[in-house]
């Protein structure tokens, strides 16, 4: 009696919750799920009698039964297709086909449809896969085209070969996949995590697709799938390369080609941050580490033994090869897709790591070689024009030509200084000049100039005779060994007009001391053989 009246309290707790489940059911057209299940029903479900309302599970069972096995073998039928067309590397979709109509009505089962995006993007993975090993190794049929990797002790053969492979692929699987796929509207995950598969209001048209940050169109999530196939054995393949030790050049140009490929995949595919150009960017960003870590190690051991400069004080030959190394990494980034507005942003890094090595190892020689001041400053002006008249060829180098000019200027200042100075010494005026600038910035006119121990009468004429003499000798014009040494003919001519002016400029200076009275000299035109202007005119 005990054990009846168990079993009939568990059978009325069942019996209450299957009861309540039943009444809290919403009858009203907001419940799209039963609306939809109760059309289904209504196809099938013809007559309510009892053999029928019996039979109702088991005809479910089998409804649901028969429209597994249509599309096991409309997945048959998919996969036979497939396996014909990466053989004739011309897939097309056999006319009539009902895959991509029903791929399309189960866009009112988005989880459904997801799964079913995951499971052929799988799919595609291992055919893939399969495919790329086989160009790699092996070559297409009876040897044509021959293996990618007979090319491998060409680097950049080698890599254009597999990025060439890659983006002819994307192609064909971009139009497989468009046949196959083309007649779905709304957007799906694009990872698993990154939704609640519960929550089928994340599933929206494609229309919203923007305002979804995980949100892809169904054939950009199956080739992000398919084409992770390739991220591995290309990754191992450029580890190789860059494990040679290849140059800098080499390197860079590696760069370019992971650039144009990634950008030209972007421009296939409606996904702009798809798979296949996020591989190819990680790798690019791989090569772009060895690349500063060689160019790094590369003027370290420059450093430690710099080279002296020569007598005629031009650039070194570690310093032209620099420059010629960085010329080819200019020309070879100038026949890149990189958009002209994002030039300069882009090449930015690449400038800097060259162009300050290189202006640093200039400093280093100069300073090592124990030279003159106006010696090192025309070493280095040498140095850093030849480093300006590469860079100003291109716009995308604009604003590390302007820090360049600023240098260069820097130490025309200094070349201008030491050279004037020593002219002047060579001419008999530097020590009178030094003389008047002590007076001017001390006495406050209290002191006449003539009562100044060496600037007296006498002392200015002898003085002004040797200038004289010494102008006239070399018929008005100066030698200038410094600045003659400058290799750029335009900041030659220019440091040599900056002395002269220098030169007239002090000249000007004492001329006019000189006549002033307050300083007391008697005829004091009589003491200068030259005015201002002439000495101007002769030089």
């Amino acid at each position: 009696f005990t054990d009846i009246h168990t079993n009939n309290n568990r059978m009325n707790t069942t019996l209450s919750r299957k009861i309540q489940k039943v009444l809290e059911i919403k009858l009203d057209s907001s419940n799209s799920e039963l609306v939809h299940s109760l059309d289904e029903l209504s196809s099938f479900y013809q007559t309510n009698t009892l053999n029928a309302r019996r039979n109702l599970r088991n005809d479910i069972e089998r409804r649901y039964l028969d429209i597994n096995t249509q599309f096991l073998d409309q997945f048959t039928l998919l996969n036979n297709v497939i396996s014909q067309a990466i053989q004739t590397e011309q897939p097309e979709m056999p006319s009539g086909a009902l895959l991509p109509q029903s791929l399309s009505a189960l866009q009112e089962r988005p989880l459904l449809l997801t799964f079913c995006l995951e499971e052929i993007g799988e799919y595609r993975c291992k055919c893939l896969t399969s495919s790329f090993i086989t160009a790699l190794t092996m070559g297409g049929h009876n040897g044509t085209p021959r293996p990618i990797e007979i090319n491998a002790h060409d680097p950049l053969r080698f890599l254009g070969d597999m990025l060439a492979w890659i983006h002819q692929t994307l192609a064909s699987e971009y139009e497989l996949l468009s046949a196959l796929l083309g007649r779905i509207t709304i957007t799906v995950p694009s990872k698993n995590d990154d939704i609640d598969f519960g929550d089928a209001s994340q599933l929206t048209a494609g229309g919203q697709q923007d305002e979804l940050q995980h949100q892809i169109k169904p054939i950009d999530k199956v080739l992000d799938i398919g084409f992770e196939a390739v991220n591995r054995p290309l990754t191992v393949r450029v580890e190789q390369i860059l494990q040679s030790k290849p140059g800098i050049t080499t390197i860079y140009k590696m760069i370019t080609l992971l650039d144009f490929y990634s950008r030209i995949a972007s421009s296939i595919v409606t996904n702009k941050t798809s798979r296949v150009s996020s591989i190819m960017n990680d790798i690019k960003h791989t090569c772009l580490n060895s690349f500063f870590t060689l160019i790094k190690d590369s003027f370290e051991k420059i450093h430690r033994a710099p080279q002296t400069p020569s007598i005629e004080l031009v650039p070194t030959n570690e310093i032209k090869e620099s420059i010629n190394k960085l010329k080819e990494l200019i020309t070879t980034f100038n026949g890149s897709l990189v958009p002209d507005s994002e030039r300069e942003e882009e090449f930015k890094p690449i400038l800097t790591s060259m162009v300050d090595p290189i202006v640093n190892l200039a400093t280093v020689c100069a300073t090592t070689s124990k030279l003159p001041m106006a010696s090192m400053a025309v070493y280095i002006i040498n140095s850093l024009s030849l480093l300006q008249s590469t860079l100003s060829l291109h716009n995308f180098t604009k604003s590390r030509m302007d820090i360049l000019v600023g240098q260069i200027d820097a130490h025309m200042d200094t070349l201008v200084e030491e050279q004037t100075s020593e002219l002047l010494g060579q001419l008999g005026l530097s020590h009178k000049i030094s003389i008047l600038q002590y007076h001017d910035s001390t006495s406050e006119g209290k002191t006449p100039l003539s009562q100044v121990a060496g600037m007296d009468r006498l002392s200015i004429t002898q003085c002004l005779r040797q200038f004289d003499t010494t102008l006239e000798s070399s018929f008005g014009s100066l030698a200038m060994p410094a600045c003659d040494k400058i290799s750029n003919t335009k900041l030659k001519n220019l440091a040599k007009l900056s002395v002269t002016n220098l030169i007239v400029s002090a000249y000007s200076s004492l001329y006019t001391n000189i006549r002033d009275p307050t300083n007391q000299y008697d005829d004091c035109n009589s003491i200068f053989q030259y005015t201002p202007d002439q000495i101007k005119k002769m030089l």
